[in-house]
């Protein structure tokens, strides 16, 4: 799910991925909506915690993680015009299993879970536009799981690069890795950072 990472979204653009919003759905949108700073490092959603925000990235890097038995596990990296929330949060009301963290310096808009079911109710456009949204994550959750079915380290950095849409389609894989640090590329694709630098240097090599 990557788009260009620096380029920001509006909420229009954001909501128009999958619907055509009104101008009274995005007037009301953009009233809920709090833009927030995001530093380097910070967390936005924190696993074990209850989350209560839908997160509108209009400019940024993020990186969806989770830690078990102290091992650390980036899940998927999301970049502008992303949408993340927590569902055992918004459905259940329990903690979040993953955290949301920005790789860099990034800006999102936080919509509070109350004032989306009120525009829900308002708006049944945005209730097409959610539903829309949660298939398309699904989705990403179930081309991760054939991504990694299978295939050799080098086989998922190859897939890597050729998934990934936008900015890092376009560079080289010493590019890649100047946008987000080795170890959490290493830990998306469930190698070592040394299988990665060690295939890193294999492409730069044959692509010479």
């Amino acid at each position: 799910m990557f788009s260009e990472i620096h380029v920001p979204r509006s909420l229009r653009q954001i909501l128009a991925q999958h619907i055509n919003p009104t101008e009274e759905l995005v007037r009301d949108l953009e009233q809920a909506a709090r833009l927030v700073q995001v530093e380097k490092g910070e967390a936005v959603v924190r696993q074990g915690e209850l989350c209560n925000v839908f997160v509108f990235n209009r400019r940024g890097l993020f990186r969806v993680c989770n830690v078990t038995d102290g091992v650390e596990d980036t899940i998927l990296f999301g970049t502008s015009g992303d949408v993340f929330t927590s569902l055992h949060s918004y459905y259940a009301k329990e903690p979040s299993i993953f955290s949301l963290v920005a790789v860099e310096d990034s800006e999102v808009w936080l919509v509070s879970y109350d004032r989306m079911r009120d525009l829900e109710s308002r708006h049944p456009a945005l209730i097409a536009w959610m539903r829309s949204l949660l298939i398309e994550q699904t989705y990403g959750f179930e081309k991760r799981y054939t991504f990694f079915n299978n295939k050799t380290a080098e086989e998922r950095l190859l897939n890597f690069m050729r998934i990934s849409s936008g900015t890092l389609r376009r560079t080289s894989v010493k590019y890649i890795s100047s946008i987000v640090p080795l170890k959490y590329i290493a830990q998306y694709l469930k190698i070592t950072q040394s299988t990665l630098s060690r295939l890193r240097k294999k492409l730069v090599t044959s692509n010479r």
